[in-house]
């Protein structure tokens, strides 16, 4: 859930910058949300096979823990809206920033 809430364990209030988003199907094809270019397509040991599209008026959509990047997907490479970026078996986390502000990738998602 994206924003602000209390840590069940600690106590202590917490901002969460991303969604997560739970498949509910094997091999679920992940859909860049706006047209954009690709300025990321890499693994990395903590956010797996991740995703970054810079689009317009400085807006970034970030797709992280990818089981597969799609094999068409390239830095550099200009993509348009519902283009496949990525397969996810279990969850995705899907954060969207714009001029260094965290907004609520919610408002992204129809």
């Amino acid at each position: 859930k994206y924003g602000t809430y209390t840590d069940p364990i600690y106590n202590i209030k917490i901002f969460n910058e991303s969604v997560s988003l739970k498949s509910t199907t094997p091999n679920a094809k992940v859909k860049n949300v706006l047209n954009g270019k690709v300025i990321l397509a890499t693994s990395n040991p903590i956010l797996e096979n991740i995703v970054i599209v810079e689009h317009a008026n400085g807006l970034h959509t970030i797709y992280a823990h990818l089981d597969k990047i799609a094999p068409t997907i390239k830095k550099g490479k200009r993509i348009k809206k519902g283009s496949i970026i990525g397969r996810v078996n279990s969850e995705l986390m899907f954060e969207v920033t714009q001029k260094n502000y965290h907004i609520n990738p919610m408002q992204l998602i129809h």
